[in-house]
């Protein structure tokens, strides 16, 4: 169905809508005029002609159950009219038990139908009712206007470059494209903001990780020295290589004397056994746990030291104070849920904590137990050796009844050089201690490897993602000036279109310096609000705002100004298109025809 541009209302048939119980001929001219006294169905008119097109009343409230005449339920309009082109046709709208029918020139149609022909019910009722747009739309009216001001070509007023920029961005809606940068911009800042406190803590992390390390490496320093100093003091002025010639040398005369004191095969049994003895006795305990100990107690101290740190950050919370995390000031009514989240990630790191210090308790148990272990089984192998020499060499002197004076003192002289040769110039105590300082420097050096691999780790780009969000926000900001330039080229334009005789209608402000766009819907008729304006003000008022509607929308469409009585002329509005005008005249019975004609038979009516 085509849009209708214009149409002029020739005559109406209504019955059961309001005061029209019975069917009503109405005839309407270019300028028609309706008189009558109050309650006679001068705005019933207006209503009708409204409802026949939108199925709403003048205007445009919902219920239109109170649009029935009480008497005669079956409401009836048919309305004829004349095109643009001069064709005639005729709107037909009946409702019976709830039941709405439509017929256009014979044929049923649908309100949607309806809305393509004649345009929105707003649209309609804004040029039809000169209040409509004012009183019933309010805020609702800038919307509309908007809707159909021509802003297509505002790119073509701008600079070549910016209209190039502006070319491919969504502007259909500019405030909220606007909205939605700022937005972008909103969120990557506080993104630099929680970037920033990530890598402050990294740093602060990576501190830490590099004090374990120092600290791990004075104590490897403080060992190697205490150990170099051991070992220097352990053969310090001893030829062990002599001495160790010397104990083959005795070792051989001894097994000598034993074989001519005895025999053999005990004594080689015996040698093999007094070897296997000296092997298991130089034996130490070698960890398996070292490398995970040492990264496990590497871990603690790490979430020690964090802990350590939110326990400091919630101590010193409190509202204006910057947030430890995102450095935001801290506004005092999101105050507790900032020390929630600080308490929350403390309880995280003390339980990541707990559990790691298990961990390490669990693995020194381990340790201890494969050290208990070692030692337990190298002490029962040696007594167990121990008392099979002792047998053999009991064995070996009843075979050969008493051991020469010089078989024992060769023994008692190669346990003596053997002990010189494993312990040196150091007591028992020393050499215990020599054999710690191996195994703390073994651990140490684990520690400070695991140390030194998490100080190692690559760093993220973090100066580097800092770096590129503020070029996006650069870009973004770019944009925003931008479309602020649009949207104020627009602004110009629309304010253009809006240009009336004696009406003013602000849709917007645009803010100069940012290119906000504030809702601004502001309307004054000869510089005075709409509010303060008399009755016959707001006529005039309304009827420049219908000729702008016909003016947007390109539909040329009838005015129905009603309470004509307050108006004495219509000249400043200056209303093109058919004119219905609704006047009060005491006691008068309804007339509605054209003006200057005289009333004919069935243009009255009686309320």
């Amino acid at each position: 169905m085509e849009k209708i541009k214009s149409f002029q209302i020739t005559g109406m048939t209504i019955s059961g809508f309001k005061s029209y119980q019975e069917s009503t001929e109405l005839v309407f001219g270019n300028l028609t005029i309706i008189t009558g006294g109050n309650g006679r169905g001068k705005t019933s008119v207006a209503d009708a002609i409204a409802f026949a097109v939108t199925g709403l009343p003048f205007f445009g409230e919902r219920g239109i159950d109170r649009l029935h005449n009480e008497e005669n339920p079956d409401v009836y309009i048919a309305m004829r009219f004349v095109d643009d082109t001069g064709r005639a046709h005729e709107l037909v709208r009946t409702r019976q038990k709830n039941r709405m029918c439509i017929t256009y020139d014979g044929g049923e149609v649908r309100q949607l139908d309806l809305k393509d022909l004649f345009g929105e019910s707003d649209v309609f009722l804004s040029i039809l009712n000169p209040l409509y747009f004012i009183e019933e739309l309010g805020d609702k009216g800038k919307n509309l206007l908007e809707l159909y001001l021509p802003v297509e070509s505002v790119l073509e007023q701008l600079p070549p470059d910016l209209a190039l920029a502006l070319k491919e961005e969504p502007l259909l809606s500019p405030e909220t494209y606007l909205k939605n940068k700022r937005a972008d911009v909103r969120n990557l800042e506080e993104s630099i903001l929680h970037m920033r406190g990530q890598r402050d803590q990294a740093e602060a992390q990576g501190k830490a990780r590099l004090q374990m390390a120092e600290s791990a490496a004075q104590k490897q320093a403080a060992l190697q020295e205490e150990l170099t100093a051991l070992e220097e003091k352990q053969f310090d002025g001893l030829d062990i290589p002599a001495m160790r010639e010397q104990l083959v040398d005795l070792s051989a005369r001894y097994e000598e004397a034993l074989r001519d004191s005895s025999g053999g095969e005990e004594q080689d049994r015996l040698s093999e056994l007094r070897a296997k003895i000296a092997k298991r006795q130089a034996e130490q305990y070698q960890s398996e746990y070292a490398q995970p100990l040492a990264e496990t107690a590497a871990q603690v101290k790490n979430l020690a030291a964090r802990y350590q740190q939110e326990g400091r950050n919630y101590q010193f919370l409190s509202a204006g104070n910057p947030c430890p995390t995102c450095y935001r000031p801290i506004p005092a009514d999101i105050l507790p849920e900032v020390q929630a989240e600080i308490k929350k990630s403390a309880d995280a790191i003390l339980t990541e904590g707990k559990t790691k210090q298990a961990q390490l308790l669990e693995l020194q148990g381990l340790d201890k137990k494969a050290a208990d272990t070692f030692e337990q089984f190298k002490a029962d192998d040696l007594a167990k050796w121990e008392q099979e020499a002792d047998d053999l060499e009991a064995q070996r002197q009843a075979l050969a009844g008493a051991v020469p004076q010089e078989t024992v003192d060769l023994r008692r002289q190669i346990e003596t050089l053997s002990a010189s040769i494993e312990y040196g110039n150091l007591s028992q105590e020393e050499f215990d201690r020599l054999a710690e300082c191996r195994e703390e420097l073994r651990q140490c050096f684990a520690e400070l490897s695991a140390a030194e691999k998490a100080a190692g780790q690559p760093p993220e780009d973090i100066d580097g993602q800092i770096a590129q969000a503020n070029e996006q926000i650069a870009a973004l900001k770019k944009q925003i000036s931008n479309t602020a330039q649009y949207v104020s080229k627009r602004a110009e334009m629309l304010f253009s279109a809006l240009k009336m005789n004696r009406v003013e209608i602000s849709l917007y402000d645009v803010v100069k310096s940012t290119g906000e766009v504030k809702d601004a819907f502001k309307f004054t008729y000869a510089g005075w609000r709409y509010d303060r304006l008399s009755l016959s003000e707001k006529i005039r008022a309304g009827m420049e705002v219908s000729e702008l509607m016909k003016r947007l929308t390109g539909r040329n469409y009838p005015v129905f100004v009603d309470n004509m009585e307050s108006v004495d002329d219509l000249a400043n509005a200056r209303p093109t298109g058919q004119v219905i005008m609704a006047k009060c005249v005491r006691g008068a019975e309804l007339y509605v025809g054209p003006v200057n004609s005289t009333p004919a038979a069935g243009q009255q009516k009686a309320a």
